[in-house]
């Protein structure tokens, strides 16, 4: 009988022990972190570095994804056959009888861009030191992200390693102004042009793509066109 108790005893305790455990659930640590949900990547939405600036391209970018571009370079097989780049520009190879030292001189900040007084065309319309007939930003640039053809912003593989695509970017510093030392009856304006540019590039939407060539409109010129009247 004694025995008989001890062992209904002992069940009692294994039972109450076992059901003062909680039921066994994997925990949140046990899988590592959790992932971010970052949502929808839209690439026609511009980066920081063209943020609140009515730009197409960036020469800086401090959220240039350096390391995937790096990752994406290694993976290429055919990254040598994709790049090519003439790293060292200038006036010298790219303007003919202007040289690198007078275009770097070129002057502007005398230019008003517009009429100050009676006259439909000021002083600075008549005056002023050697220079474009249209003034002009000329910069011999790196841009590290632009907005393709499609509208879509693409990260540019550019000083990555010692890897870099040039370009020549001229910017018309007054659009539609009247061309410098002609006269009014001209009704010159200074316009803007552009190219296209194939540049290597990198879509940060989707990085499995990989590295890819993708087409750019990038200012080229600021010319003076006389248009003609009836």
């Amino acid at each position: 009988m004694a025995l008989t108790l001890s062992v209904i005893l002992a069940c009692a305790g294994v039972a109450l022990g076992t059901a003062r455990l909680p039921p066994s659930t994997p925990s949140q640590a046990s899988y590592g972190a959790q992932p971010h949900n970052a949502g929808y990547c839209d690439p026609t939405t511009p980066p920081t570095c063209a943020y609140g600036a009515d730009v197409s391209f960036c020469i800086e970018d401090p959220e240039y994804p350096e390391y995937e571009i790096k990752g994406a370079i290694t993976a290429d097989k055919l990254f040598d056959k994709k790049y090519a780049d003439v790293a060292d520009q200038s006036a010298d190879d790219l303007v003919e009888h202007v040289t690198k030292y007078q275009e770097e001189a070129f002057d502007y900040s005398y230019y008003t861009g517009h009429s100050k007084g009676y006259s439909p065309y000021d002083v600075t319309h008549w005056t002023g030191p050697e220079g474009y007939i249209c003034p002009s930003d000329v910069a011999y640039a790196r841009p590290r992200r632009a907005r393709n053809v499609e509208g879509k912003w693409r990260v540019i593989v550019n000083d990555v390693h010692y890897y870099t695509q040039t370009a020549r970017l001229e910017t018309c510093l007054f659009p539609q102004s009247a061309c410098r030392a002609l006269a009014p009856c001209f009704k010159s304006k200074c316009t803007q042009k552009y190219v296209y540019h194939r540049l290597l590039s990198f879509d940060p939407c989707d990085p499995y793509k990989g590295l890819f060539i993708d087409i750019y409109k990038l200012p080229s010129a600021c010319s003076c066109h006389i248009p003609t009247y009836a």
